[in-house]
């Protein structure tokens, strides 16, 4: 009884982080599935990113309500604390759309290790807008891991600007890649206001609706048709809100409240990596060496803004030496 009562605590203990694992992976899929709906010569879809985009936060959007449904949470919607929220939320679901539209559009620029390693290192930004906005300490460790980051996306652009790799912009992918990263970071600032005291389901549905309705503006605008696609692009479409949305995101979500937050932020850098590893088995996407040793730099940047918080270093504080009488 014992150890079964051991193992059973042990069990209990590793679960968060092998649904942390799982959320890892399927969030991983995300860039791979959007390459095969844009590139033609793949599966002979040729789907625009926006368009991409509004129907993954709208399938997504959808699912969260029914999941609202189901929890008994929907009621969260009609509360006065709600509706005086309510434009955060829709702020927060046009931050998600320039996220979504930019990072595919850079999916189509650059390849998919260099493009979610740009794209998640949100850590960054959330640490110098904090700053900025909250004015929330950066310790010593974490200028170091901005530093480090700086460097080595600076390194990657100097880098792929001068190679004649068959990526026909890569510098345009750079730029998309990071606007994504700066908008989903204002996002999550949003995200982490409102969660303290909201259920995540509501909120999810809001801000993905209302991404959806953004996106779809602009697509009419640019005069994309939404409709005449096959069934096999609404498919992988679906598949990516439910794994990499539902899922991923939500894992990670849910994670927060069993695991320690720093721990979940590190965790979520193997998204880039799961996608190279993916993007070599299922596009044949083999980094350049160079371009690999750079996006390993960011990522040492980013884990380390993402410990900052919770290791100090104290190299500026004076040693006192007792005195002698």
């Amino acid at each position: 009884m014992a150890l079964e009562t051991e193992n059973e605590t042990l069990l209990k203990k590793l679960l968060p982080y092998l649904q942390l694992f799982i959320a890892i992976i399927a969030v991983s899929f995300a860039a791979i599935i959007v390459v095969y709906l844009q590139k033609e010569e793949l599966l002979g879809l040729n789907v625009p990113s926006e368009v991409i985009a509004m129907y993954r936060t709208l399938f997504a959007g959808i699912g969260a309500l029914f999941l609202s449904l189901y929890g008994k949470k929907i009621t969260w919607l009609k509360e006065k604390s709600t509706l005086k929220r309510i434009h955060w939320c829709v702020l927060a679901g046009l931050f998600l759309a320039i996220h979504f539209a930019t990072w595919f559009l850079s999916l189509r620029h650059v390849d998919v290790a260099i493009s979610t390693t740009l794209v998640d290192t949100v850590p960054i930004f959330l640490a110098i807008f904090g700053f900025i906005f909250f004015k929330e300490k950066i310790g010593v460790l974490g200028v170091i891991g901005i530093s480090i980051a700086f460097t080595g996306g600076v390194l990657l652009a100097f880098a792929l600007s001068g190679s004649s790799g068959s990526q026909q912009s890569p510098l345009l992918g750079i730029l998309f890649s990071l606007i994504g990263a700066i908008t989903v970071a204002f996002y999550f600032l949003i995200g982490k206001k409102i969660l303290k005291d909201s259920p995540l389901w509501p909120y999810f549905a809001i801000v993905n609706l209302s991404s959806a309705f953004f996106l779809l503006i602009y697509c009419l605008i640019r005069g994309y048709n939404i409709f005449s696609y096959s069934y096999l692009a609404f498919v992988l479409i679906l598949l990516m809100a439910i794994g990499p949305s539902l899922i991923g995101h939500a894992t990670y979500n849910y994670s927060l409240k069993k695991i320690p937050a720093f721990i979940v932020g590190v965790a979520i850098l193997g998204e880039p990596i799961g996608a190279a590893i993916l993007g070599i088995i299922f596009l044949n996407q083999i980094p350049v060496w160079y371009a690999l040793i750079y996006a390993i730099v960011i990522l040492i940047g980013i884990v380390l803004t993402s410990i900052s918080q919770n290791v100090k270093i104290n190299i500026f504080r004076k040693k006192i030496r007792p005195e002698i009488e």
